[in-house]
């Protein structure tokens, strides 16, 4: 199991669990808050860890749901694919896999940067599994390309992208002095913020690990080979309209993905069971950890509306009770 979770700690007195799960000779890990109400799975992006979630785990398991947070596959040495397979069609059928080892039919999603890649196009792919998606910075996929097209500065905020496909180079620098690296993205996509050490640490100790850090890489890798046959299934998933509720939660000044692209990528005959955009003034990013008082009452409120909520599950039961 890493040892870079370090923040992610008992909550009301219910100790994290470490789950594994084994698929193809690869053993992935996550860490699992138990309870009673519905599960909400909960997804990291680059460059972080599962303790991106170390603020809104305890605001979910307080609201009453079972909480998964995985941690991304290629994150840690056990879960690293040889062959250097991250597509995102893979992604997405991990997540369903964390919901099938969990014993539940359905969950509700939350993905962060990669993680909101990865549970946009699981939910497309596999809408009968979730009971609702939350995206914290990415927009929606079906249209970013065009998107981006209309926006040139996301054009120039995507340079890293270029960059990771180049061979053997990236794997050095991203490394290099103490991650400098990882620490100038930290900055400039969320500007005027301060990661704590404890945040950023975490990522430089997993990037220690040599095939770590290709695997962290081979994410983007693979986005460039968007004709390869492992994408697909996904261009065809995303041909469909939305058919689970969506929530997109967006920083103003985020300096990875601009804020701009959520209303360019959006048409309303995408979501068939509606969508909301939540747009945090003065966050970048990394928005969840800015300002989590705000994405945390959003995003509960969000969770409620929909019919397994957990506060609309206690109360079914309390009724059945008498």
């Amino acid at each position: 199991m890493p040892t870079f979770a370090s923040l992610l700690t008992s909550v009301k007195g219910i100790k994290p669990q470490i789950v594994k799960k084994v698929c193809e000779k690869r053993t992935s890990s996550a860490y699992y808050w138990d309870g009673s109400g519905p599960l909400v799975v909960c997804l990291h992006g680059f460059p972080d860890t599962a303790n991106t979630f170390h603020l809104m785990v305890p605001a979910l398991v307080g609201a009453g749901y079972r909480v998964l947070v995985p941690v991304m596959p290629g994150y840690e040495q056990s879960s690293v694919d040889p062959e250097g397979n991250y597509h995102i069609t893979d992604l997405a059928k991990n997540v369903v896999g964390w919901v099938d080892h969990m014993g539940e039919e359905s969950a509700h999603l939350i993905g962060h940067d990669w993680g909101g890649v990865t549970a946009w196009l699981a939910a497309a792919m596999y809408p009968h599994r979730f009971f609702s998606v939350t995206s914290i910075a990415i927009p929606p996929l079906k249209h970013l390309g065009a998107a981006i097209l209309q926006c040139p500065s996301q054009i120039l905020k995507s340079w890293y992208i270029g960059f990771f496909q180049l061979p053997l180079i990236p794997e050095q620098i991203i490394k290099f002095n103490d991650g400098v690296f990882v620490r100038m993205l930290w900055r400039r996509w969320s500007p005027g913020w301060d990661a704590p050490e404890a945040l950023v640490r975490p990522v430089l100790d997993a990037l220690d690990d040599p095939s770590v850090t290709r695997a962290m890489l081979g994410y983007y890798r693979c986005l460039g080979r968007i004709f390869h046959r492992q994408h697909q299934q996904g261009r065809r998933a995303l041909k469909l309209p939305y058919q689970v509720p969506c929530l997109m939660i967006s920083g103003s000044d985020d300096g990875c993905m601009d804020s701009r692209l959520f209303e360019l990528a959006m048409s309303e005959n995408d979501f068939m069971a509606g969508a909301e955009l939540y747009r945090l003034m003065g966050a970048g990013h990394f928005c969840h950890l800015e300002k989590p008082a705000l994405v945390h009452a959003k995003l509960l409120s969000f969770l409620e509306m929909h019919p397994k909520g957990a506060k609309k599950l206690a109360d079914e039961l309390a009724k059945q009770l008498g």
